[in-house]
């Protein structure tokens, strides 16, 4: 017994120092970069030995290195499984799981890491992020000033706070922000890019290119800011330097289905649709998903009289677009076009539920309730519109169409007339305007006619 005793001391020893081994293997290699090895050094250690809470957190991080944050908060999960309130462990749970959307849980983990130690600062920093993902930048702005108290110039937290102001649509606030990150480390990946995405949704298009210049200079080059650069360039109507970019772009990453769906929308503006459609099926090849090209494509059939392929194409569109309230406008619009009129009347009141002080939504789900002969609905959803927006021509316009049928021609002349003040070029107004103005003149000559008639017909015929 003593011999087995002694066999088998010797067979733990040498799996332990294989597996110490193994994990000193692993850290060399995730310091290389060569994180899918590191993680398959990982695995064959905790497989001889499940019990290193330190292994677990190693194999996270080299997973979330990867980009496998599912896989990564599995490995957190472990390592806090062995040792529940280790800190580090703790905060990188809770990012990775901000960052595979589970924000309730993040908060929890931060939310504890608070109790256990309140000056740990990245729980504050990274609960910006949480809050920010969870649309409440209230408490993102609350947890930037508590972070401050304990590190009063961290550039993560500048980063994090400056994204809350990007997405609540404060772009000088979002910039200013990210000019201090810039400030206190100015190798931050890709800052420079979110300065230009800011001036760009400023509008500041010049500005834009500009940091997206100091990007490249500062970074190299890569696929995503030449992509952002040729967006640009396309907007300003530069096509041929938008061209370079993207060409630039998908050589560097060629099944970015982003950079297909760029040079079908410069093929567009060529005019070349065959072109266009190739380069939006290749994108969908990439992604099926990929938000807009359904869109594009229904477009493009719709101009080649293609209805029914068109509307399975927005119907495909619908299913991925959730609650992006431009997508569902476009898409309604569309349907209205593709005379697919009761889905697009669906389309368009989900539309209103998001956006109920829209006046173009508004009078979009006022044509769909036109063309379903729901003309009194129509007409209120129209109203509401020009209460919004007092100079909207075209839901006059629309509304004196509905008056009309419905044979209140008095309500119609006036918001023809209407219409017609606004936007006296617009032929289709002039056409209706004419129209009225005939139905009134014919109305005005019965006016005076008739009693007239009345009158004489109680008079005797007289003889000639």
């Amino acid at each position: 017994m003593g011999v087995v005793s002694s066999n088998l001391n010797g067979v733990f020893m040498n799996e332990w120092i294989d597996a110490e081994t193994r994990v000193e293997r692993a850290h060399k290699l995730y310091k290389q970069g060569r994180w899918k090895e590191s993680v398959s050094e990982l695995r064959t250690a905790i497989a001889s030995n499940p019990y290193n809470a330190s292994w677990f957190f190693n194999l996270g991080l080299a997973l979330e290195a990867m980009e496998e944050y599912t896989r990564a908060v599995e490995a957190y999960q472990s390592a806090r499984k062995l040792e529940p309130h280790d800190i580090e462990t703790l905060n990188c749970l809770g990012v990775n799981l901000t960052r595979i959307g589970r924000f309730a849980e993040s908060l929890e983990c931060f939310e504890l890491i608070q109790k256990l130690d309140p000056t740990y600062e990245p729980s504050y920093c990274n609960r910006i992020v949480t809050y920010t993902e969870f649309g409440q930048h209230d408490e993102a702005e609350l947890m930037f000033y508590l972070a401050r108290q304990y590190v009063d110039e961290c550039p993560l937290c500048y980063f994090n706070i400056g994204t809350s102001h990007y997405e609540r649509g404060n772009y000088d606030q979002a910039i200013a922000c990210w000019k201090q990150t810039v400030r206190l480390e100015g190798k931050c990946p890709q800052i420079h890019s979110h300065i230009g995405d800011a001036f760009w949704a400023k509008g500041d298009l010049e500005k834009a290119l500009e940091y997206y210049e100091t990007e490249l200079k500062t970074t190299g080059e890569n696929g995503e800011t030449m992509l952002d650069m040729g967006e640009v360039l396309l907007e300003m109507g530069r096509l041929d330097e938008a061209e370079k970019h993207f060409v630039r772009a998908m050589e560097l990453s060629p099944e970015n289905p982003a950079v297909h769906f760029c040079m079908g929308e410069l093929a567009e503006k060529h005019h070349d649709d065959a072109a266009a459609e190739k380069y939006f099926h290749r994108a969908l090849s990439f992604d099926s998903n990929y938000p807009g090209v359904h869109v594009r494509l229904a477009k493009l059939l719709l101009k080649k009289g293609q209805t029914r392929l068109a509307c399975k194409y927005l119907l495909a569109e619908l299913k991925s677009c959730g609650d992006d309230a431009a997508c569902l406008q476009e898409i309604g619009e569309l349907m209205i076009e593709a005379r697919l009129v009761n889905k697009a009347h669906e389309v368009l009141a989900r539309l209103v539920k998001l956006l109920p002080d829209n006046p173009y939504a508004l009078h979009n789900l006022a044509v769909s309730c036109f063309m379903l002969g729901n003309f009194d609905e129509g007409a209120t959803y129209c109203r509401r519109a020009l209460k919004l927006k007092p100079n909207y021509s075209l839901a006059m316009y629309n509304l004196a169409l509905a008056y009309l049928h419905k044979g209140q021609t008095s309500l119609a002349r006036r918001y023809a007339r209407r219409a017609q003040a606004i936007d006296p070029a617009n032929q289709e107004i002039r056409k209706l305007g004419r129209q009225l103005g005939m139905t009134g003149l014919w109305s005005r000559i019965k006016t005076r006619l008739m009693p007239k008639r009345k009158r004489s017909s109680h008079k005797k015929p007289r003889n000639e």
